[in-house]
């Protein structure tokens, strides 16, 4: 959620409650809260899947079902995110088994990004990238969505 800042000042900072709901016959879970920079109110609503998706064994931190690619980030959203915590496990006052979480819940995001490179395919397709920031990010960066560099950068994390 915190991809995606406030509309009004841009600002993440939100004390998010959240409830399940039914949003069009589906069972969701439904974050709301106010934007503690402008006030405004925030919202968000994720579908849940139909059946509970178990983690995957070995993993640490998994994230959808698999083979299905996500519905809920793009796979320019998924290598942003696996790049921040990448990035998080290698700051100098993180504790190491803060840094071993934010490793495999980095090599999750690569996961679910691969899983948007067809079989056989060296790259992620353009129908991959449906979010404005998904796109932006892949403009910046177009090769990190080859299937080698993803395999390579997730296999540089040391986990599973």
């Amino acid at each position: 959620m915190d991809l995606h800042g406030c509309p009004e000042c841009q600002g993440v900072d939100v004390a998010w409650a959240d409830a399940l709901s039914e949003q069009d016959g589906v069972l969701a879970r439904r974050y709301h809260g106010s934007c503690g920079g402008c006030g405004a109110a925030r919202e968000f609503v994720f579908a849940l899947p139909a059946r509970p998706t178990p983690p995957r064994p070995g993993a640490a931190v998994t994230f959808g079902a698999d083979g299905e690619t996500s519905v809920l980030f793009d796979a320019g959203e998924w290598v942003e995110i696996a790049d921040m915590m990448a990035l998080a496990a290698e700051l100098p006052d993180t504790a190491a088994a803060e840094a071993l979480a934010w490793r495999a819940t980095a090599v999750a995001c690569f996961d679910e990004a691969l899983k948007f490179v067809p079989a056989g395919a060296a790259e992620a397709p353009d129908g991959a990238f449906w979010s404005d920031n998904g796109r932006a990010f892949r403009d910046r960066f177009p090769d990190r969505f080859r299937r080698a560099v993803l395999e390579e950068r997730r296999a540089a994390l040391g986990q599973g």
